[in-house]
Protein backbone atom coordinates (compact mmCIF):
# COMPACT_ATOMS: atom_id res chain seq x y z
CA UNK A 1 0.00 0.00 0.00
CA UNK A 2 1.66 3.57 -0.95
CA UNK A 3 0.41 5.80 1.79
CA UNK A 4 2.05 9.48 1.71
CA UNK A 5 2.50 10.97 5.48
CA UNK A 6 1.82 14.63 5.22
CA UNK A 7 3.11 17.25 7.87
CA UNK A 8 2.25 21.01 7.03
CA UNK A 9 3.42 21.86 10.81
CA UNK A 10 5.66 23.88 10.82
CA UNK A 11 6.72 23.60 14.39
CA UNK A 12 7.15 19.99 13.32
CA UNK A 13 10.64 18.60 12.38
CA UNK A 14 11.03 14.80 11.43
CA UNK A 15 13.58 13.43 13.77
CA UNK A 16 13.03 16.45 16.04
CA UNK A 17 12.93 15.70 19.95
CA UNK A 18 9.91 17.14 20.77
CA UNK A 19 6.57 15.08 21.32
CA UNK A 20 4.79 15.67 18.38
CA UNK A 21 7.97 15.09 15.92
CA UNK A 22 8.22 11.65 18.16
CA UNK A 23 4.32 10.96 17.31
CA UNK A 24 4.94 11.83 13.70
CA UNK A 25 7.96 9.50 13.12
CA UNK A 26 6.86 6.77 14.94
CA UNK A 27 3.60 6.27 12.99
CA UNK A 28 5.76 6.47 9.97
CA UNK A 29 8.10 3.57 11.33
CA UNK A 30 4.80 1.97 12.04
CA UNK A 31 3.14 1.94 8.46
CA UNK A 32 6.44 0.97 7.02
CA UNK A 33 6.75 -2.07 9.55
CA UNK A 34 3.37 -3.46 8.40
CA UNK A 35 4.26 -3.18 4.84
CA UNK A 36 3.27 0.37 3.74
CA UNK A 37 5.42 2.16 1.54
CA UNK A 38 5.71 5.17 3.39
CA UNK A 39 6.11 8.53 1.48
CA UNK A 40 6.68 11.66 3.62
CA UNK A 41 5.86 15.11 2.77
CA UNK A 42 6.88 17.85 5.40
CA UNK A 43 5.93 20.92 3.81
CA UNK A 44 4.26 24.40 4.71
CA UNK A 45 2.77 25.45 1.86
CA UNK A 46 -0.39 24.06 0.42
CA UNK A 47 1.04 24.72 -2.83
CA UNK A 48 3.98 22.69 -2.61
CA UNK A 49 2.19 19.91 -0.52
CA UNK A 50 -0.58 19.27 -3.72
CA UNK A 51 2.49 19.29 -6.00
CA UNK A 52 4.30 16.55 -4.29
CA UNK A 53 0.85 14.63 -4.15
CA UNK A 54 0.46 14.91 -7.62
CA UNK A 55 3.46 13.94 -8.39
CA UNK A 56 3.66 10.86 -6.30
CA UNK A 57 0.20 9.97 -7.59
CA UNK A 58 1.41 10.14 -11.19
CA UNK A 59 4.60 7.97 -10.52
CA UNK A 60 2.41 5.33 -8.81
CA UNK A 61 -1.55 5.38 -7.25
CA UNK A 62 -1.97 6.75 -4.00
CA UNK A 63 -3.49 4.56 -1.90
CA UNK A 64 -4.43 6.56 0.92
CA UNK A 65 -2.79 10.12 2.41
CA UNK A 66 -2.29 10.44 6.17
CA UNK A 67 -2.05 13.17 7.57
CA UNK A 68 -1.57 14.81 11.06
CA UNK A 69 -4.05 17.88 11.07
CA UNK A 70 -2.15 21.57 11.08
CA UNK A 71 -4.23 24.70 11.57
CA UNK A 72 -6.21 26.13 8.07
CA UNK A 73 -4.07 23.01 6.38
CA UNK A 74 -6.68 21.74 3.51
CA UNK A 75 -4.38 20.39 0.64
CA UNK A 76 -4.61 17.11 1.36
CA UNK A 77 -8.06 17.41 1.42
CA UNK A 78 -8.94 18.95 -1.79
CA UNK A 79 -6.16 16.65 -3.16
CA UNK A 80 -8.16 13.52 -2.02
CA UNK A 81 -11.21 14.62 -3.14
CA UNK A 82 -10.37 15.66 -6.71
CA UNK A 83 -8.60 12.32 -6.76
CA UNK A 84 -10.76 9.91 -5.14
CA UNK A 85 -7.84 8.98 -2.72
CA UNK A 86 -9.16 8.06 0.84
CA UNK A 87 -7.95 10.65 3.62
CA UNK A 88 -7.24 9.71 6.74
CA UNK A 89 -6.39 12.74 9.26
CA UNK A 90 -5.21 12.82 12.51
CA UNK A 91 -6.09 15.24 15.12
CA UNK A 92 -4.62 16.27 18.11
CA UNK A 93 -6.03 19.18 19.57
CA UNK A 94 -8.70 21.34 18.86
CA UNK A 95 -6.39 23.59 17.19
CA UNK A 96 -8.68 26.57 16.28
CA UNK A 97 -9.07 27.25 20.01
CA UNK A 98 -5.71 26.47 20.84
CA UNK A 99 -4.55 29.30 18.41
CA UNK A 100 -7.39 31.55 19.42
CA UNK A 101 -6.45 31.25 23.12
CA UNK A 102 -3.05 31.12 23.08
CA UNK A 103 -1.62 32.68 19.59
CA UNK A 104 -4.22 35.65 19.37
CA UNK A 105 -5.89 33.92 16.18
CA UNK A 106 -8.84 35.26 14.88
CA UNK A 107 -11.80 32.44 14.49
CA UNK A 108 -13.46 33.85 11.18
CA UNK A 109 -16.35 32.02 9.34
CA UNK A 110 -13.79 31.06 6.82
CA UNK A 111 -11.36 29.46 8.77
CA UNK A 112 -14.29 27.34 10.19
CA UNK A 113 -15.75 26.01 6.62
CA UNK A 114 -12.26 25.16 5.58
CA UNK A 115 -11.71 23.44 9.03
CA UNK A 116 -15.02 21.62 8.82
CA UNK A 117 -14.95 20.77 5.16
CA UNK A 118 -11.69 19.01 5.78
CA UNK A 119 -13.06 17.01 8.78
CA UNK A 120 -16.15 16.52 6.98
CA UNK A 121 -14.38 15.08 3.50
CA UNK A 122 -11.81 12.96 5.53
CA UNK A 123 -12.19 8.97 5.38
CA UNK A 124 -11.08 8.06 8.73
CA UNK A 125 -10.69 11.01 11.73
CA UNK A 126 -8.29 9.30 14.73
CA UNK A 127 -9.05 11.79 17.73
CA UNK A 128 -5.98 11.59 20.46
CA UNK A 129 -8.82 11.64 23.03
CA UNK A 130 -12.74 11.84 23.31
CA UNK A 131 -12.28 15.48 24.34
CA UNK A 132 -10.86 16.16 20.24
CA UNK A 133 -13.93 13.76 19.45
CA UNK A 134 -16.08 15.88 20.45
CA UNK A 135 -14.93 19.08 19.13
CA UNK A 136 -14.99 17.23 15.62
CA UNK A 137 -17.88 16.14 15.83
CA UNK A 138 -19.82 19.63 16.31
CA UNK A 139 -18.75 20.27 12.57
CA UNK A 140 -21.01 17.12 11.80
CA UNK A 141 -18.90 14.43 11.05
CA UNK A 142 -20.33 11.46 10.76
CA UNK A 143 -19.68 9.82 14.29
CA UNK A 144 -19.28 6.55 12.33
CA UNK A 145 -15.57 8.19 11.22
CA UNK A 146 -14.44 9.57 13.91
CA UNK A 147 -12.26 7.16 16.18
CA UNK A 148 -10.43 7.82 20.05
CA UNK A 149 -7.25 6.81 19.60
CA UNK A 150 -4.60 7.17 22.90
CA UNK A 151 -1.00 8.03 22.18
CA UNK A 152 0.30 5.00 20.94
CA UNK A 153 4.24 3.65 22.36
CA UNK A 154 6.87 2.36 20.18
CA UNK A 155 7.36 -0.79 22.23
CA UNK A 156 10.51 -2.02 19.99
CA UNK A 157 11.88 0.75 21.80
CA UNK A 158 10.32 0.53 25.51
CA UNK A 159 11.20 -2.70 26.36
CA UNK A 160 10.09 -4.10 29.90
CA UNK A 161 13.20 -4.06 32.10
CA UNK A 162 14.13 -7.20 34.78
CA UNK A 163 12.90 -6.14 37.99
CA UNK A 164 14.47 -8.29 40.74
CA UNK A 165 13.01 -9.53 43.40
CA UNK A 166 15.13 -8.93 46.11
CA UNK A 167 16.54 -5.19 46.77
CA UNK A 168 17.50 -3.30 43.81
CA UNK A 169 18.44 0.22 45.43
CA UNK A 170 16.51 2.88 45.60
CA UNK A 171 12.31 3.57 44.26
CA UNK A 172 12.95 5.35 41.13
CA UNK A 173 10.10 8.08 40.22
CA UNK A 174 10.29 9.23 36.81
CA UNK A 175 9.21 11.83 34.27
CA UNK A 176 10.28 12.79 30.83
CA UNK A 177 9.43 15.75 28.74
CA UNK A 178 9.27 19.16 28.08
CA UNK A 179 8.75 21.38 31.21
CA UNK A 180 5.03 22.53 31.36
CA UNK A 181 3.27 25.08 33.73
CA UNK A 182 -0.15 22.26 32.88
CA UNK A 183 2.26 19.41 34.34
CA UNK A 184 1.95 20.99 37.90
CA UNK A 185 5.09 19.77 38.38
CA UNK A 186 5.19 21.49 41.91
CA UNK A 187 3.17 19.12 42.89
CA UNK A 188 5.11 16.37 42.14
CA UNK A 189 8.58 18.07 43.69
CA UNK A 190 6.18 18.21 46.73
CA UNK A 191 5.11 14.61 46.42
CA UNK A 192 8.46 13.45 46.67
CA UNK A 193 9.76 15.61 48.84
CA UNK A 194 7.12 13.95 51.21
CA UNK A 195 7.69 10.40 50.73
CA UNK A 196 11.27 10.94 51.70
CA UNK A 197 9.99 12.99 54.82
CA UNK A 198 8.49 9.81 55.64
CA UNK A 199 11.59 7.45 55.44
CA UNK A 200 11.07 6.02 51.81
CA UNK A 201 14.24 5.14 49.89
CA UNK A 202 12.86 7.14 46.39
CA UNK A 203 14.80 9.25 44.03
CA UNK A 204 13.37 11.26 40.93
CA UNK A 205 15.10 11.17 37.85
CA UNK A 206 14.06 13.20 35.37
CA UNK A 207 14.49 13.46 31.41
CA UNK A 208 13.77 16.54 29.30
CA UNK A 209 13.59 20.51 28.87
CA UNK A 210 13.00 22.51 31.60
CA UNK A 211 14.42 24.02 34.77
CA UNK A 212 12.98 21.61 36.96
CA UNK A 213 16.15 22.13 39.68
CA UNK A 214 13.65 25.01 40.45
CA UNK A 215 11.42 23.25 42.01
CA UNK A 216 13.43 20.97 43.71
CA UNK A 217 16.44 22.77 45.51
CA UNK A 218 16.38 23.43 48.70
CA UNK A 219 13.05 21.16 48.80
CA UNK A 220 15.25 17.72 48.52
CA UNK A 221 18.96 16.44 48.45
CA UNK A 222 20.48 17.19 45.44
CA UNK A 223 21.70 13.51 45.52
CA UNK A 224 18.17 12.22 45.22
CA UNK A 225 17.68 13.41 42.01
CA UNK A 226 18.96 14.23 38.61
CA UNK A 227 17.98 15.74 35.47
CA UNK A 228 19.42 15.00 31.75
CA UNK A 229 18.67 16.99 29.22
CA UNK A 230 16.66 15.89 26.17
CA UNK A 231 18.04 13.31 24.33
CA UNK A 232 17.18 11.02 21.31
CA UNK A 233 14.08 8.69 21.25
CA UNK A 234 16.15 5.77 21.93
CA UNK A 235 18.33 7.35 24.69
CA UNK A 236 14.60 8.48 26.19
CA UNK A 237 13.48 5.13 26.35
CA UNK A 238 16.81 3.67 28.27
CA UNK A 239 16.33 5.94 31.14
CA UNK A 240 12.90 5.50 30.86
CA UNK A 241 13.45 1.78 31.54
CA UNK A 242 14.86 2.86 35.37
CA UNK A 243 11.72 4.01 36.24
CA UNK A 244 9.17 1.95 38.91
CA UNK A 245 6.54 4.53 38.44
CA UNK A 246 5.63 7.27 37.25
CA UNK A 247 2.90 9.66 38.51
CA UNK A 248 1.12 12.54 36.95
CA UNK A 249 0.02 15.46 38.81
CA UNK A 250 -2.54 17.11 36.11
CA UNK A 251 -4.59 20.24 37.94
CA UNK A 252 -8.72 19.35 38.37
CA UNK A 253 -8.41 22.52 35.38
CA UNK A 254 -6.33 21.30 32.95
CA UNK A 255 -7.33 20.47 29.79
CA UNK A 256 -9.13 17.14 29.11
CA UNK A 257 -8.23 16.82 25.73
CA UNK A 258 -4.79 15.40 26.56
CA UNK A 259 -3.19 11.97 25.93
CA UNK A 260 0.49 12.59 27.32
CA UNK A 261 2.92 9.93 25.48
CA UNK A 262 4.77 9.82 28.41
CA UNK A 263 2.28 7.72 29.96
CA UNK A 264 2.46 4.76 27.75
CA UNK A 265 6.37 4.79 27.18
CA UNK A 266 6.36 4.34 30.97
CA UNK A 267 3.59 1.79 30.63
CA UNK A 268 5.78 -0.49 28.37
CA UNK A 269 8.90 -0.47 30.20
CA UNK A 270 6.85 -2.01 33.50
CA UNK A 271 6.54 1.14 35.78
CA UNK A 272 3.52 1.51 37.92
CA UNK A 273 1.06 4.28 36.37
CA UNK A 274 -0.34 6.70 38.93
CA UNK A 275 -2.47 8.82 37.42
CA UNK A 276 -5.63 11.23 38.60
CA UNK A 277 -8.97 11.02 37.69
CA UNK A 278 -8.93 13.27 34.59
CA UNK A 279 -10.00 13.05 31.01
CA UNK A 280 -9.60 9.65 28.94
CA UNK A 281 -6.57 8.90 31.64
CA UNK A 282 -8.69 6.28 32.94
CA UNK A 283 -9.60 4.84 29.72
CA UNK A 284 -5.58 3.74 30.16
CA UNK A 285 -5.03 3.68 33.28
CA UNK A 286 -7.80 1.10 35.50
CA UNK A 287 -7.44 2.02 39.19
CA UNK A 288 -6.18 -1.75 41.13
CA UNK A 289 -5.51 -3.47 37.59
CA UNK A 290 -2.79 -1.78 35.78
CA UNK A 291 -1.90 1.04 37.98
CA UNK A 292 -3.95 3.37 40.27
CA UNK A 293 -6.03 6.37 39.65
CA UNK A 294 -6.72 9.36 42.81
CA UNK A 295 -8.71 12.69 42.59
CA UNK A 296 -7.18 14.92 40.81
CA UNK A 297 -5.73 17.69 42.93
CA UNK A 298 -5.79 15.03 45.79
CA UNK A 299 -1.81 14.98 46.87
CA UNK A 300 -2.84 13.12 49.84
CA UNK A 301 -4.21 10.59 47.71
CA UNK A 302 -1.02 10.54 45.55
CA UNK A 303 1.10 10.13 48.27
CA UNK A 304 -0.46 7.53 50.00
CA UNK A 305 -1.31 5.88 46.53
CA UNK A 306 2.53 5.54 46.04
CA UNK A 307 3.40 4.64 49.18
CA UNK A 308 1.46 1.49 48.08
CA UNK A 309 3.69 1.14 45.56
CA UNK A 310 6.63 1.02 47.21
CA UNK A 311 5.87 -0.73 50.10
CA UNK A 312 3.81 -3.33 48.70
CA UNK A 313 5.82 -5.47 45.97
CA UNK A 314 3.19 -8.33 45.35
CA UNK A 315 1.06 -4.97 44.21
CA UNK A 316 3.76 -3.60 42.15
CA UNK A 317 4.69 -6.80 40.58
CA UNK A 318 1.18 -7.11 39.46
CA UNK A 319 0.65 -3.65 38.44
CA UNK A 320 3.69 -3.75 36.39
CA UNK A 321 3.32 -6.96 34.37
CA UNK A 322 -0.98 -5.74 33.94
CA UNK A 323 0.75 -1.87 32.61
CA UNK A 324 3.17 -4.12 30.28
CA UNK A 325 0.46 -5.82 28.23
CA UNK A 326 -2.09 -2.66 27.98
CA UNK A 327 1.25 -0.77 26.42
CA UNK A 328 1.89 -4.25 23.72
CA UNK A 329 -1.97 -3.66 23.05
CA UNK A 330 -1.92 -0.04 22.30
CA UNK A 331 1.59 0.38 20.41
CA UNK A 332 1.72 2.53 17.27
CA UNK A 333 2.43 -0.29 14.92
CA UNK A 334 -0.54 -2.31 16.62
CA UNK A 335 -2.70 1.28 15.91
CA UNK A 336 -0.75 1.52 11.79
CA UNK A 337 -1.75 -1.69 11.29
CA UNK A 338 -5.42 -0.72 12.42
CA UNK A 339 -5.85 1.64 9.73
CA UNK A 340 -4.43 -0.18 7.15
CA UNK A 341 -6.91 -3.10 8.21
CA UNK A 342 -9.46 -0.40 8.03
CA UNK A 343 -8.53 0.51 4.28
CA UNK A 344 -8.08 -2.66 2.59
CA UNK A 345 -11.78 -3.40 3.80
CA UNK A 346 -12.49 -0.51 2.04
CA UNK A 347 -10.92 -1.42 -1.24
CA UNK A 348 -12.34 -4.59 -1.06
CA UNK A 349 -15.06 -6.02 -3.78
CA UNK A 350 -18.37 -5.80 -2.05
Amino acid sequence: MRLASVNQDKGIKPGGAKGAAVHLQCMREAFAKEGAEVLEIDEKDGAEVARRLAELHGEGALDVVYERYALGADAGSRFCAAEGVPHVLEVNAPLMQEAAEHRDFEITDEAVARETATYRGAHRILAVSQGVADSVLERGVDPERVWVRANGVDTDRFLPRRRDAGPAGPFVLGFHGRLRPWHAFDRLADVFARLLERGHDVRMEIVGKGDYGEHLRGRVPDERWSHTEWVSHDEVAQHVARYDALALTYSPDAPCYFSPLKLLEAMAVGAVPVVPRLGDLEDVVRHEVNGLVYPAGDTDALVADLERVITDAPLRARLSGAAVETARENSWRALAKEVLADLERRRAPS
